[in-house]
């Protein structure tokens, strides 16, 4: 979260410095700060549909000024350099000017694409065959439902249809419920379409904590009981065995920090039978503990990444995760990591796809 607002802080002042040379003088200042304000002020009004919308679009805005005044920066660096002359300040005004509105464009194309790209997940299907699989069994894995006043509650109602049509033994949720507490939740009417998500699973709906709980928690909210009161067994650094299959839920980093808890070594979390497959999931895909030597979980799921959620985060987020999308290997388990249900902040989508996906237990013969 500090390495976070640090970024925060840094492209605000970043950007701060080049607004306010669209404009001459001390209004350019002013207009530079009320941008800034209104964008702050969009964060802590996340709860009002005008305020999540307002922090929504200068968020998508500012990563993309932010893009186009760096570009325009090294441009006027590499020109001094070879041309060995500022530009005059006519036509920096002009360039300053014209820097802000590709930025503000860029923003509104990305809206206009991103929205509608957010709002239709992909389903995506993989198949696991493990000699621990005594018989066939399909669980559908979803993540980070990032519920707020723009969320289309209609996505839920499409999804828990087609959960009805794949029928699951286990329905798993990776955790990042909510950006708003459990009372608005109620509020808006989300109890009975999560019920109706979570009464599709034929042996059991699993979830874990994320990251935005540990936010939750904080504010007095209580995600971990509306998901228990909908439906829904959540682990927290625990496991449970069924006929099927054992699961192990870990406790997110930010949700034990906020606790002033550590996570539970993973060797206490070990189930006791080891003749049934392994599924761990874990919101942030960090991998397995350096320090834990034992038994490897036959399967790993995680969300978290968003996969960037939109360029050119999209471009950068391989930097700051082995594994920011898809199916890989960390730490000798194979890992899944879902890129969303939807999104975090702003519901754009460009350069990553929101998704769902439908594991396929087999034997392995």
């Amino acid at each position: 979260m500090m390495i976070f607002l640090s970024i925060f802080l840094l492209l605000a002042l970043y950007l701060f410095f080049h607004f306010r040379t669209v404009i001459p003088g001390v209004r350019g200042t002013f207009f530079s700060a009320a941008i800034i304000l209104v964008f702050v002020g969009g964060f802590f009004a996340r709860d009002f549909f005008a305020g999540v919308l307002a922090e929504a679009f200068f968020t998508v805005w500012l990563c993309e000024a932010a893009l186009v005044f760096v570009l325009w920066d090294l441009f006027r660096l590499v020109r001094r350099l070879v041309v060995r002359k500022p530009l005059g300040s006519t036509w920096l005004l002009r360039g300053h000017r014209i820097v802000f509105g590709v930025g503000l464009l860029m923003a509104t194309l990305f809206f206009l694409i991103g929205v509608p790209m957010n709002l239709h997940y992909q389903i995506r299907n993989t198949t696991v065959s493990h000699p621990s699989v005594t018989e066939p069994f399909t669980a559908v894995f979803f993540t980070d439902l990032h519920v707020d006043p723009l969320f289309s509650k209609q996505k839920l109602v499409r999804f828990a249809a087609e959960l009805d049509s794949i029928a699951p033994d286990f329905l798993l949720f990776g955790g990042d419920l909510a950006d708003v507490d459990d009372k608005a939740l109620t509020a808006m009417g989300y109890d009975s379409l999560f019920k109706s998500l979570t009464r599709t699973a034929k042996v059991a709906a699993i979830g874990i904590n994320g990251n935005h709980e540990a936010y939750a928690e904080r504010n007095g909210s209580e995600p971990e009981n509306w998901m228990r009161k909908n439906g829904m067994l959540v682990l927290d650094d625990s496991t449970i065995c069924t006929p099927l299959a054992c699961f192990t839920g870990r406790t997110d980093f930010q949700v034990a920090h906020a606790r002033d808890v550590a996570r539970r070594p993973l060797a206490e979390l070990l189930p006791q039978d080891s003749s049934r497959i392994w599924i761990l999931l874990d919101h942030q895909p960090k991998g397995i503990e350096k320090e834990y030597s034992g038994r490897l979980p036959s399967l790993a799921l995680s969300g978290h990444t968003h996969n960037g959620q939109f360029f050119p985060a999209t471009a950068l987020i391989g930097l700051f995760w082995r594994l920011s999308e898809g199916e890989g290997i960390l730490d000798g388990v194979p890992w899944i990591v879902s890129s969303g249900i939807d999104s975090w902040g702003p519901p754009v989508r460009i350069g990553s796809r929101t998704d769902v996906w439908v594991i396929h237990f087999e034997p392995k013969r």
